[in-house]
């Protein structure tokens, strides 16, 4: 889940991640990730001098090897000395699932990483949300984890 403090707006560009129900993978031999997750995320932009810290709960709906999912994260975002809330909620997209790998979207980021367990119990990796709503292309990298 991403948002951006560039000077004094809050530009929202979040990025999420996905977990839902309870119950097992929906394919035998896949990683399950059917249910409800806690996320954390750091954020962050050297050229900007940008930081963000968030976390959330996501919850996921499987289906064979692909998910969706719905999240609702409170953050925080700091720049150039200034400090600003980054609470929203959202949709996960284009969740996919090879193996361990996983991979999603939320708005303009792109998840990807690795799972443990079957069903999971924990995953994390890289996010990256290219943004170019301010005219000009801003990269924002940074890790993700989710545990159940």
């Amino acid at each position: 889940m991403r948002a951006v403090w560039l000077g004094a707006a809050l530009v929202a560009g979040v990025a999420g991640l996905a977990a839902c129900g309870a119950s097992d993978s929906t394919a035998p031999g896949s990683t399950g990730v059917n249910g409800s997750w806690k996320f954390q995320e750091l954020l962050g932009s050297s050229s900007l001098g940008l930081t963000c810290s968030d976390s959330a709960t996501i919850t996921l709906a499987q289906s064979g090897q692909t998910f969706t999912g719905n999240y609702a994260q409170t953050g925080v975002c700091s720049q150039n000395g200034q400090t600003g809330p980054n609470d929203v909620s959202g949709s996960i997209t284009n969740g996919t699932i090879r193996g361990d790998s996983v991979f999603f979207n939320e708005d303009t980021c792109l998840y990807s990483g690795t799972t443990t367990g079957t069903p999971a119990t924990s995953m994390g990796g890289n996010v990256d949300c290219p943004d170019s709503s301010t005219g000009q292309l801003i990269d924002i990298t940074g890790t993700w984890l989710m545990t159940r």
